[in-house]
């Protein structure tokens, strides 16, 4: 009885089918529980800055922020997207780790997988980047982590620590070991795969890098598919991620991508 449950609630290898326990409306609701609790959270909070300003009780902005403030801020969000996950898909619907994907896969497969989905991402944004200044004449805005780091309020490292290993965790618990199965469980993987990834860009709030960072879900969602691990997706987004931050901080010499 254990092994038949357990294959209940897991990926089903021999037919490509997902036995999830969670669905699409719970993949729906948490966008929407999100998007309202950040949006209220953000508007409020930036009326409540902007007041306190004008009384000259406090001087905050994008370009003072400093690591305490960031990290409530980003921790916050944090707790959001891995507590919707821990209600809808452990508490609610009585899953287990596993089932969002926390099971081991090939270390050097997950490597050589990484690197091969870096070359295709650097293509596809270089090309991206290129067409828009090129063909448009568009150039690339600067991003509000372009602004945190040339600030310098917020230290170098903290951003490393977040951007390399808590964004990329909370983040791929929640579009890939979460979201997305849900999407693939009702309309197939092309879709869920679809729907995920827009979802994911339209997180970003960045509507430049819209397309590339879609591009970069669709890579993470199907390497998701493939393999099957939360782990491989998580690593190749700390990779991304790391070697954006290092770029941006000056520690490493490359082309900005966008």
């Amino acid at each position: 009885m254990p092994e038949k449950n357990r294959s209940q609630t897991s990926w089903d290898n021999s037919s490509n089918a997902i036995n999830i326990k969670w669905n699409w409306i719970d993949g729906l609701i948490s966008v929407l529980v999100l998007v309202v609790i950040l949006v209220g959270i953000y508007f409020g909070t930036s009326k409540l800055i902007s007041v306190l300003n004008v009384k000259r009780l406090l001087n905050l902005n994008i370009s003072n922020i400093d690591n305490l403030t960031f990290s409530i801020f980003y921790g916050i969000q944090v707790l959001l997207m891995l507590g919707v996950v821990w209600f809808f898909a452990i508490y609610w619907r009585r899953s287990g780790f596993r089932d969002l994907g926390f099971r081991y896969y090939s270390i050097g497969k997950t490597i050589w997988y990484t690197f091969l989905s870096l070359i295709l991402i650097f293509i596809v944004s270089f090309l991206y980047v290129f067409i828009l200044q090129r063909v448009f004449g568009i150039d690339a805005p600067g991003s509000k982590i372009d602004e945190l780091v040339a600030s310098g309020n917020v230290s170098g490292n903290i951003l490393i620590v977040v951007t390399a290993v808590i964004a990329p965790l909370c983040e791929e618990v929640y579009f890939r070991g979460f979201l997305y199965p849900a999407f693939r469980k009702s309309f197939g993987v092309v879709i869920g795969i679809f729907l995920s990834s827009i979802v994911f860009a339209a997180a970003h709030l960045d509507l430049y890098s819209f397309f590339p960072i879609m591009i970069i879900g669709w890579i993470l969602a199907f390497m998701y598919e493939k393999t099957r691990s939360i782990f491989t997706v998580i690593f190749l987004h700390s990779i991304y991620n790391l070697t954006l931050i290092l770029i941006l901080l000056g520690r490493v010499q490359f082309i900005k991508m966008y």
